[in-house]
């Protein structure tokens, strides 16, 4: 309940502080801030992979299986999200919408201007993922791996909130999503689609059993609903299938949004799947922008919200 509630209470603060038109010197400060929680959070990504000792035994003989189902489910959902992009949904030229006044258009002017270029975070954010990752694997004790749950809920805390503040700021957003209307689902049904069709393709490369590959390729992110649910319907060889292709999977969308931002605007969302919700929303934003920030988050909710209820289903359909 906690950590649904959460991205909307952080975010309300945020838009509450961002409404005040606040000195530019404060908002520089939250930049900063926010910088420095994004990195830790990246860390402590990596640190949870680095410090589970289920995750790392198994590497050796199940890792390029997870792998190759890891990023076909990616490649499979940016392609259909992009797809729907450029025939049903077309989020660049929405996005390019006048402002309401001479003020928001020299703020978008100049976000525009930046996206065009590479956002220096960004190189930091894979980095800070196999820094944690590494450094938690070798240096961390066991007993200390707890601390990485304090990290992570404090560093999604403020970016939670710093997300709420630029959508404060730039209150073209909403108008942007009420433009976009229920044409979201359409982002997640393809997100859906495009994992399932990875999966299987997956399977066929890697040999594989095609149940485990679709499945755990359905699970979208949400790694610890589609390894529990996998390990109850077929047994310990699928949970950790289930759990490690969707650790990978906000692993390896970490790693290429420098790329996938260059694909299309649909493409950070497609790979950030359920984790839009909460670990991959600050740095999707950062690629795809504060107006598909809130995009990014309700495909997100959507997804995490669908996993409980699409993973018994195929199991049953599967078994």
């Amino acid at each position: 309940m906690l950590a649904t509630v959460m991205p909307f209470v952080c975010m309300g603060i945020g838009l509450l502080i961002g409404f005040q038109k606040l000195p530019q010197a404060v908002y520089k400060v939250v930049d900063w801030i926010t910088t420095i929680s994004l990195v830790i959070l990246m860390i402590t990504i990596g640190g949870n992979v680095g410090t589970n000792d289920e995750v790392i035994a198994e590497i050796a003989t199940v890792g390029i299986y997870c792998l190759a189902t890891c990023l076909c489910a990616i490649i499979g959902s940016v392609c259909i999200c992009l797809v729907i992009e450029k025939t049903i949904l077309p989020l660049d030229k929405y996005s390019q919408m006048q402002l309401d006044d001479d003020a928001e258009s020299a703020m978008h002017e100049t976000n525009t201007s930046d996206k065009k270029q590479i956002d220096p975070i960004l190189p930091l954010i894979p980095i800070s993922v196999l820094v944690g990752a590494f450094g938690c694997y070798f240096f961390m004790p066991k007993t200390k791996a707890f601390l990485l749950d304090y990290a992570l809920w404090t560093s999604l805390v403020i970016l939670y909130a710093s997300v709420g503040i630029g959508m404060g700021q730039n209150k073209s957003v909403f108008r942007y999503i009420k433009m976009v209307g229920f044409k979201i689902i359409y982002l997640v049904i393809g997100v859906w689609a495009g994992s399932m069709a990875g999966g299987a393709v997956a399977a066929l490369l890697t040999g594989m059993p095609l149940k485990y590959a679709v499945i755990s390729a359905s699970g979208v992110g949400y790694y610890s609903m589609t390894g529990a649910t996998m390990l109850s319907s077929f047994g310990p060889e699928a949970g950790v299938y289930g759990f490690m292709i969707n650790v990978f999977r906000d692993f390896f969308t970490v790693l290429l949004l420098p790329i996938l931002g260059r694909v299309s605007k649909s493409a950070p969302i497609a790979s950030g799947a359920a984790g839009n919700m909460d670990s991959m929303l600050v740095p999707v934003t950062k690629v795809v922008g504060r107006e598909l920030g809130l995009v990014a988050l309700i495909v997100g909710i959507v997804l995490t919200f669908g996993v409980p209820v699409i993973l018994p289903i195929l199991c049953n359909i599967l078994a």
